[in-house]
């Protein structure tokens, strides 16, 4: 057969033509009202998607539609609210990282938080902020850490505030560099601010007291840090009602596999239990977030075809239908359709339990969230071809393929892009 003979059963009088030209014009009615908004912001991102990025195009579509199945996949069933870890009854008090054997964790176990570690703080007083601090003058004092003495001294001008005064005496305690730490705080609604004097480390230890005292001015007493309102201390704790033991540091490990982090103290015992591994199930659903964003934003570079443009539209209708029961679990969209997660409204119903719920309901169902965003990225992965117009074959065919490759390509009864990527691959 000659070349352009073969060139010839593509043009738009064949049968195979037609077949390109009718399926492209029917793909090109589906337009879905949702996409009205969103393409024409898009359409510069390709303005030709004819050219060579097509094939890359395909090749990122079906990329993506895989990665999303198999995020939805973890998903379905609840499959990732199974995973079981050591958790903690009580967050707020406690957490619990756990590295030991998923065949054999621990029994339950009590631990009494009595204390935490703590690095001594002179807290001082809460100041109107904006009122003037008062005499002007240089204004001198001296800081003992760990038996050594280090005088400093703040420049207090006419007209200063006592915000002013509070942060230049910070200021001169952090360019110091004696493990002593400053920190101004303030209040927006009262209006008042004080100054937070610290140590750099925690727990029962000589480097992290300290004492201020006043050489010229009275400056520390004025502004209240000339005392401790925080001794250093260690931690004190016991596990499953045993001997108290102490920590200078809130990170401890008792056994089992099982590392704590002290955060607060209480008078209840906090129980550490096998429980919902709920950072695995939180990252099952940010992946499946961020699978679900990157195909649509690669149909989005691809938005003056119409199928492509379809494919985002279809996202966009799932989306919008189950919108009410997502942003009951923290998960909403901006105003691009792009998937967002709220973190403290999502992590509110990871841990009451609705999360799992979503997930296991709507993977249940025919109709649900997750079945549908299945079936539509099995289908991109199957049938790439659905979701790109152009068939590859024009013009310059013989730039592409080998004259000995035609003739098998032509056994087969489609030709479009998609097809013959998904043959290739």
């Amino acid at each position: 057969m000659a070349i352009n003979g073969v060139s010839s059963i593509f043009n738009n009088n064949s049968i195979l033509g037609l077949y390109n030209t009718i399926n492209q014009n029917n793909m090109a009615l589906y337009n879905n009202k949702l996409s009205k908004s969103v393409f024409p912001v898009n359409n510069a991102l390709n303005s030709n998607p004819l050219n060579s990025g097509s094939m890359q195009y395909v090749t990122n579509i079906k990329s993506a539609s895989k990665n999303l199945s198999s995020s939805i996949r973890s998903l379905s069933g609840g499959a990732a609210f199974m995973k079981k870890t050591m958790t903690s009854s009580d967050n707020d008090v406690l957490s619990v990282n756990y590295s030991g054997s998923i065949f054999n964790r621990p029994g339950n176990t009590t631990v009494d938080v009595k204390q935490i570690a703590a690095g001594q703080a002179n807290k001082g007083a809460d100041m109107k902020q904006d009122d003037a601090f008062g005499e002007a003058g240089t204004y001198k004092f001296s800081i003992d850490v760990n038996g050594k003495s280090t005088e400093l001294s703040v420049n207090v001008a006419a007209g200063d505030k006592n915000k002013d005064v509070q942060q230049k005496m910070a200021d001169a305690i952090n360019k110091a560099g004696i493990g002593v730490k400053a920190a101004v705080e303030s209040d927006s609604e009262k209006k008042t601010s004080s100054l937070k004097i610290e140590s750099a480390g925690i727990g029962d230890d000589e480097k992290n007291k300290f004492a201020i005292n006043d050489t010229e001015g009275g400056l520390a007493a004025k502004l209240g840090v000339d005392k401790a309102t925080q001794e250093a201390q260690d931690a004190l704790y016991s596990v499953n009602g045993g001997k108290e033991q102490s920590s200078k540091s809130n990170t401890v490990d008792i056994g089992g596999g099982m590392n704590v982090t002290f955060k607060k103290a209480s008078d209840k015992a906090v129980t550490i239990s096998q429980g919902m591994d709920l950072d695995f199930a939180k990252s099952s659903v940010n992946n499946l977030v961020k699978n679900y964003n990157d195909m649509y934003v690669e149909a989005l570079k691809n938005a003056k075809d119409p199928k492509a443009e379809a494919l985002a539209s279809r996202l966009l209708n799932v989306s919008k239908t189950y919108s009410g029961s997502l942003s009951k679990v923290g998960i909403g969209f901006d105003k691009d359709g792009m998937m967002t997660i709220n973190d403290e409204q999502f992590n509110k119903a990871a841990e009451n339990g609705d999360l799992e719920k979503f997930f296991r309901e709507n993977s249940g169902k025919n109709y649900g969230f997750t079945n549908q965003l299945a079936k539509l990225a099995d289908n991109v992965s199957r049938n790439t071809s659905n979701y790109v117009s152009k068939s590859m074959f024009g013009s310059d065919l013989m730039e592409n393929f080998s004259y000995s490759a035609i003739g098998s390509l032509l056994s087969y009864n489609s030709m479009n892009t998609g097809w013959l990527y998904d043959l290739l691959y």
